[in-house]
């Protein structure tokens, strides 16, 4: 029996990995579900988690089916249980690949190590400007961060800090799956999806030109069936477009921005 196979759209938060993982999803051949990392555990089946169908993702029909089934497994090693798991998303969902999401290198480094799946990685770059600005832009809406200068400087450090990490550690797993890895670039895809979208296909085997040609188009997505973790609005929406938002370049405070350009260049 062949190995079942995992898309990994791997990036930062708030780096386009869940549009992207949507976008993959639109193929008949991807299975979009989200963050798998820790599956059933932590915040993916809390009473206020809802599944991309509309229903709470405890109540959800579809992962009703996957838990159940997954439950006398989720005990085991590492090389058990995710083997199982994706087994059964990709035998329930009739999708020869399941497209995982992670910000996490350390997960996607286990998934590499993991003998019984075929791992794929697509790695979404994305401006980390607006990696930045979107993270402390949501950090201060959310109370995590008061919005004097220090205390913004120095979370602009740590962002930036891993977000250039993130890439280091990324590239260099891209190097070990070699064919089976592939780049891209989150204001690529914006503004010519059609052609950022190739080498994508090429990687994974599957033919996205018809995708891309309908984003290019100003179409919007279909829903995807059952995501259950990544952007919350954009999950729950059923009128998703792509577009290239640059408000970042204008609205990023200049400091910030003399800052990111300084620590991204520093060694990681």
């Amino acid at each position: 029996m062949s190995k079942p196979k995992v898309a990994l759209i791997a990036g930062s938060a708030h780096g386009g990995t869940t549009i992207l993982n949507m976008i993959l999803g639109q193929h008949p051949q991807v299975f979009a579900t989200g963050k798998l990392r820790n599956f059933p555990q932590g915040d993916v089946f809390s009473e206020s988690n809802i599944c991309s169908c509309g229903e709470a993702a405890l109540a959800c029909p579809y992962w009703r089916q996957v838990r159940e089934r997954y439950l006398p497994f989720q005990d085991g090693t590492s090389d058990q249980k995710i083997p199982r798991l994706i087994r059964l998303i990709s035998d329930l969902s009739g999708r020869a690949f399941v497209g995982d999401v992670t910000h996490n290198v350390g997960y996607a480094e286990l998934l590499q190590q993991t003998d019984g799946i075929e791992l794929y990685l697509v790695h979404v770059v994305r401006d980390g400007r607006g990696v930045v600005y979107s993270r402390v832009r949501k950090d201060i809406r959310m109370g995590v961060l008061d919005d004097s200068l220090v205390n913004r400087l120095q979370r602009v450090i740590r962002i930036t800090r891993r977000w250039s990490w993130q890439i280091k550690r990324y590239a260099a797993l891209e190097k070990k799956l070699g064919a089976r890895a592939v780049r891209v670039s989150y204001e690529a895809i914006c503004r010519d999806p059609r052609t950022a979208l190739q080498p994508v296909g090429e990687c994974l085997g599957l033919d996205f030109n018809a995708i891309g040609e309908r984003l290019a188009a100003g179409r919007p997505l279909d829903p995807v069936p059952h995501m259950i973790r990544g952007n919350v609005k954009l999950r729950a929406s059923k009128d998703v477009l792509l577009r290239h938002d640059t408000a970042y370049l204008a609205e990023m405070p200049r400091l910030d921005r003399a800052l990111f350009q300084l620590v991204s260049r520093l060694p990681v």
